[in-house]
């Protein structure tokens, strides 16, 4: 009994879901007559890995395939899809909305098929997949009457949909739309390598070159065709031009013909190496059919990918010479800080500069007889020193593995100019400039540290480092102390023994009431000379010792015409310490030059503008116009005319007489 009843439950369990099963495919039936396209493919869109696009309006098939998130054109030829125009296509489908619809029964059910529809060989027919699901969408050919939309069959091929024509206009027919106009895949980050590889040809003087540069730990380097340095900026720079180039135009390859593009023997391969991945870019021979006001436009194509295509000829200009246009120009390299010494010597004459303790430096400088004077050197001329030796720059690289013969006949044998920097803790780094003894043009320079010669810059790399030791003196004669009194001011011409101005401080108030009295602009140039004594700057040295006159050239000996002195009070002591200055002045020689000299600091020097234009109006006699002085300009008066010319007297006709001119024709 107990197992009968046990049966009896067990049939009616399979009944009750047999029943569920099929009231459950009545409702999806029912649903999915009744749901809204998005809804019936949206999943499929969400999670598609290839889709194929067929149909009148296309040419040939195209197939799409995603791997991650790339997508990829299998057929007809491979090449990396657009994301975007992919993206647009997906977006469109997911949120597709229709106006309308009904199904293919009904249609027939009137008398009409699906070709009254464009459906019949529609206009496109996308097949979206993922995995082994697939949907199928077929885009018909014929308008809607009203709204100007367009018919789309379902899914299933059992209901069509009156939708916009944004799905057409998102669909690329032309194959070009679908492609990726980037060339390169691995980002500019990525790339760990580059090289260039260029056929001999009659027209390049190549001779088969080979470069390769390796970026090691953060330093680009030449690695062949030799060891060298690579300027990094220009070398980010053409990994940024060839990541970022754009195919121009693509070429099919039932179209395309290897030998005349110039891809079956490529002139130039170019590889960009990423993490474990690499790849190579061909460039073949000049698109003839580059318009005359266009650009240059090459023929290409990828290592391994039949399909070629066009590329700006640009961006391979610097890699025709790569191995020297990439190459680092700044060939000194030193540890700044380090640096405790320079020594510029020529047909021996020598300047020594040292950084002592405090971290100033020194010009020491040679009296005869074995005596050094050590003087300040100008810390403002040592910076810029020391940056100008940094910073010097090949303009060509000459040889890279000279020989003796090579050095010789380059001159190095007795160099021009040898620059010797001096390190706290490594080996001397020598600089040497040469140039054959009748070359009047180039000048060489090699290193210590380096077998390369460069060729530099002649008359600006010499005017860089002068062998003049005044240039490197500090421009400071001398600084007073700070608590210093300058208690009288004069200022003398020496010619004529006049006196043009005579001051005495005031021992309450100092300078300032002087200067308060006196007119604006002899108060303005008054207090310049009172800085120039208490700190004396000028623009550059002249001469080491002073003399009575100074001599500008052989036939030119220019006397001192003013003086400038003053008694000044130095603290210390219980009692008062008097010093007299005195400066002496040619005249103005110029709108920017005058000379100077000091009796006391043995020294001739020029003058800066500042110090120039006081002088100037202290000094100056002639009188100014009345618009300088703000007074009104007299009226000029008005010429009286000439009166009109007498006319010539004609000669007589038939007079006889012959003008020069007629006198040499008849001869």
């Amino acid at each position: 009994m107990r197992l009968k009843f046990t049966l009896i439950l067990l049939v009616l369990n399979l009944l009750i879901f047999g029943l569920i099963v099929y009231l459950g495919k009545k409702t999806d039936a029912a649903d999915s007559s009744l749901a809204g396209l998005s809804t019936l493919i949206g999943s499929e869109v969400m999670e598609a890995d290839r889709i194929e696009l067929r149909g009148s309006g296309l040419d040939r098939p195209r197939v799409l395939t995603r791997s991650g998130n790339d997508w990829e054109i299998t057929e007809p030829t491979r090449w990396k899809a657009n994301y975007f125009a992919v993206n647009r296509i997906l977006n469109q489908l997911q949120f597709i909305e229709e106006e309308a619809s009904f199904s293919v029964n009904e249609i027939l059910s009137t008398g009409q098929t699906l070709a009254d529809y464009g459906l019949e060989e529609p206009l496109v027919e996308l097949i979206i997949s993922e995995g082994d699901e697939s949907i199928k969408l077929s885009v018909g050919t014929q308008l809607t009457e009203i709204g100007n939309n367009i018919y789309l069959l379902g899914p299933e091929g059992e209901r069509v949909y009156v939708v916009g024509r944004e799905i057409v206009e998102s669909i690329p027919l032309n194959l070009d739309d679908l492609r990726d106009r980037d060339i390169f895949d691995i980002p500019v980050f990525e790339v760990t390598e580059l090289s260039v590889q260029i056929q001999s040809s009659d027209q390049l003087d190549t001779g088969g070159l080979k470069v390769r540069l390796a970026n090691t730990a953060g330093q680009w380097r030449f690695e062949a065709p030799l060891s060298a340095d690579a300027d990094p900026a220009l070398v980010s720079n053409t990994i940024n031009s060839l990541a970022s180039l754009k195919a121009g135009r693509f070429i099919e390859p039932d179209v395309s013909d290897p030998i005349i593009q110039g891809l079956e023997r490529p002139f130039m391969r170019i590889t960009l190496h990423g993490n474990k991945r690499r790849q190579t870019l061909l460039i073949g021979n000049p698109d003839s059919s580059t318009p005359p006001n266009g650009s240059q436009q090459f023929f290409a194509r990828l290592e391994g990918n039949p399909v070629a295509f066009t590329v700006d000829a640009r961006p391979f200009q610097n890699l025709l010479q790569a191995q020297e246009s990439l190459r680092e120009r700044n060939f000194m390299t030193f540890e700044r800080e380090e640096l405790n010494s320079i020594y510029i010597k020529e047909s021996g004459r020598e300047i020594r500069l040292q950084k002592i303790e405090t971290g100033d430096w020194q010009v020491l400088i040679s009296y005869g007889e074995g005596q050094i004077q050590p003087k300040r050197a100008d810390p403002e001329v040592m910076q810029a020193l020391i940056t100008d030796l940094e910073e010097l720059r090949a303009q060509a690289f000459t040889l890279d593995a000279p020989n003796n013969v090579d050095l010789d006949q380059l001159g190095f044998s007795e160099a021009r100019r040898t620059i010797t920097l001096g390190f706290d803790t490594s080996d001397p780094l020598v600089l040497e400039l040469a140039h054959p003894e009748e070359e009047n043009r180039k000048l060489y320079a090699r290193t210590s540290n380096k077998r390369s010669i460069y060729e530099v810059e002649r008359r600006a790399t010499l005017q860089l480092f002068p062998l003049n030791k005044l240039h490197y003196r500090n421009r400071n004669i001398e600084t007073l102390p700070q608590a210093a009194l300058i208690r009288s001011l004069t200022l003398s011409n020496r010619q004529s023994g006049e006196t043009i101005m005579s001051y005495q401080s005031d021992p309450d108030t100092g300078w300032s009431s002087v200067l308060e009295n006196l007119p604006a602009q002899e108060a303005g140039a008054a207090s310049r000379l009172l800085g120039f004594l208490r700190k004396a700057d000028v623009k550059s040295y002249l001469q080491d010792g002073f003399a009575e006159s100074y001599q500008l050239d052989p036939e030119t000996e220019l006397p001192w015409v003013y003086e400038l002195s003053a008694e000044v009070i130095l603290p210390g002591g219980d009692t008062e310490q008097r010093r007299q200055l005195n400066y002496v002045f040619t005249d103005r020689l110029s709108g920017t030059q005058q000379i100077g000299g000091s009796p006391g600091h043995a020294t001739i020097f020029e003058l800066k503008l500042e110090m120039i234009e006081a002088l100037y109006l202290l000094t100056d006699t002639r009188a100014l116009p009345p618009e300088a002085k703000g007074e009104p300009v007299p009226s000029t008066p008005t010429p009286t005319p000439l009166p009109e010319p007498e006319p010539l007297d004609e000669p007589e006709p038939d007079s006889g007489l012959k003008t020069d001119i007629e006198a040499e024709t008849a001869e």
